[in-house]
């Protein structure tokens, strides 16, 4: 038989591998943003953005780290940018051309 009583104890499956979004500072959480309209200026290829103004401010898109596209009732377009003032999610919706902002990450002013 095996005797497991001499062995180190391992730490438990998942064990601190929590994500920290809930322990994140009110500060950082105050600046989420979901779902504000945004208007694109300028979209690279005919698809991708590449100018959009949110907030009254003129945002360039330095590169397109990912897409993705949301299936449901309502299709969806999806955009994560990398901008000078932070990185955001663009979402378009399909049927209406409507495009919103969630915000990822700001850069500080």
């Amino acid at each position: 038989m095996l005797r497991t009583d001499s062995l180190p104890t391992l730490p438990r499956v998942g064990a601190g591998t929590r994500s920290t979004r809930s322990g994140a500072s009110p500060a950082r959480r105050s600046r989420i943003v979901r779902g504000d309209a945004v208007e694109i200026l300028e979209r690279r290829f005919g698809y991708f953005p590449h100018r959009f103004q949110w907030r009254g401010h003129t945002h360039q898109v330095q590169a397109v780290e990912r897409t993705w596209t949301k299936m449901g009732r309502i299709p969806n377009l999806c955009f994560r940018v990398r901008c000078s003032g932070g990185i955001f999610d663009l979402a378009q919706n399909v049927k209406t051309n409507i495009w919103t902002l969630s915000v990822v990450k700001l850069n500080s002013p």
